[in-house]
């Protein structure tokens, strides 16, 4: 950002102890998947966290997570497919600077590398996949419109969970916030809800609204 919205003279507090208690999550390499469903065994679960040692949790592509939506609901793919989504952290500084070449060579042996992964719990993958989209940092950030393909904002300090987040009002007068830095936080359904939320809660402070939601 070249020029802050509102000066550093004059940011409220709240802004400034906000700043202070989270910090921007890395990004993270992803893969949308279409697979044979014959290679799912029975029973298997919608979601996964692969992660081979503790030690390695909060490691550059350290902690895999896995879904399949198509499990709870089939009708998202063609018969006899399942969708596979999985992703894993991955900060921008190890996708920068590197020559289309380079780049295009890493995408590829970081998604290769990451499907091994997931033989372990799904063995036969590799030959089961029909269709890939692989999603990087620099992807991101580019069709996402996030700084540093960041995931979203995590505590840089220990906290009680989420209570700490702030609602969608700031200490500016007339100035809203809303998205995954306000409560409940990062996610789909989350940032729904704070949009939801904050619509209602000008709304409310503009009398068109009859009840009040939480300061």
């Amino acid at each position: 950002v070249a020029r802050p919205l509102v000066d550093a003279a004059h940011t409220p507090r709240a802004e400034t102890t906000w700043r202070r208690r989270y910090r921007p999550s890395p990004s993270f390499l992803s893969l949308h998947l279409g697979i044979d469903a014959a290679v799912v065994p029975d029973g298997f679960h919608c979601h996964h966290l692969l992660l081979e040692r503790w030690e390695e949790m909060e490691a550059e592509q350290g902690v895999v997570f896995v879904s399949m939506p198509t499990l709870l609901d089939p009708s998202l793919a063609p018969e006899g497919r399942h969708i596979l989504h999985t992703f894993t952290p991955s900060a921008m500084e190890h996708w920068q600077g590197l020559s289309p070449s380079a780049y295009a060579t890493k995408k590829a042996a970081d998604a290769e590398r990451l499907i091994a992964r997931l033989e372990t719990i799904l063995p036969g993958l590799t030959g089961a996949i029909r269709h890939r989209e692989i999603g990087t940092p620099r992807s991101h950030r580019r069709f996402l419109g996030r700084a540093g393909g960041s995931y979203g904002p995590i505590p840089a300090l220990r906290l009680p969970g989420l209570l700490p987040m702030p609602f969608n009002r700031t200490g500016v007068r007339d100035l809203y916030c809303v998205g995954d830095s306000c409560f409940p936080g990062q996610g789909l359904n989350a940032v729904a809800f704070s949009g939801f939320a904050c619509a209602h809660r000008i709304g409310a402070d503009l009398g068109l609204n009859p009840w009040q939601l939480p300061e």
